[in-house]
């Protein structure tokens, strides 16, 4: 019974994988709405990426049945790496890291759970300092997204991945540790 029943298991599997297509899709032709990523009124489930206008890649971020899931990374015009974010299920959950062009670490910190309210909770943050971009840690605090009027969005989850450029890292207080 525990051998047949495997075997179904490993069917399904190679039957659902079979029929799953892995899409990459240039951010213009995405649509955003509700929490989800779609491309010809279908979930995607690959990669939304986009290019500089010397063709080089400018993000790829990772998505499955419409939300970003896995690695989400940004690069500067040249190649180089400018940031790596974990999603899972369109939550920025994970370690996040963004870098100077030479490649130093500029801050480094996790995501973990929402702050209900008070943005998504940042603990071991470091951020660099000096001339040699030391990393000095710092207390946790809270990560706010920005809209353009300068007042904070929604959780990372309700808002597009476009929207979350734009940041403030919080400390207990309320004083603001790092903008970005």
């Amino acid at each position: 019974m525990r051998i047949l029943l495997t075997q179904l298991v490993v069917l399904l599997v190679l039957f659902s994988s079979a029929n799953t297509s892995s899409d990459k899709v240039l951010i213009s032709e995405v649509e955003f709405a509700n929490g989800l990523y779609k491309f010809d009124d279908r979930l995607i489930t690959g990669e939304i990426i986009d290019y500089y206008e010397n063709e080089t890649l400018k993000f790829r971020y990772r998505v499955l049945e419409g939300r970003l899931h896995g690695l989400a990374t940004e690069f500067f015009s040249d190649g180089s790496v400018k940031s790596e974010r974990n999603y899972t299920f369109s939550k920025l959950f994970g370690s996040l890291k963004e870098y100077y062009p030479n490649g130093d670490v500029k801050l480094q910190f996790q995501v973990g759970l929402n702050a209900y309210g008070s943005g998504e909770k940042v603990t071991k943050l470091e951020i660099a300092s000096g001339s040699k971009h030391k990393l000095k840690s710092k207390d946790d605090c809270v990560i706010h997204f920005i809209g353009a009027d300068n007042k904070p969005l929604d959780t990372s989850e309700n808002i597009s991945i476009l929207s979350q450029s734009k940041y403030k890292l919080l400390d207990k207080k309320g004083k603001v540790v790092f903008e970005n």
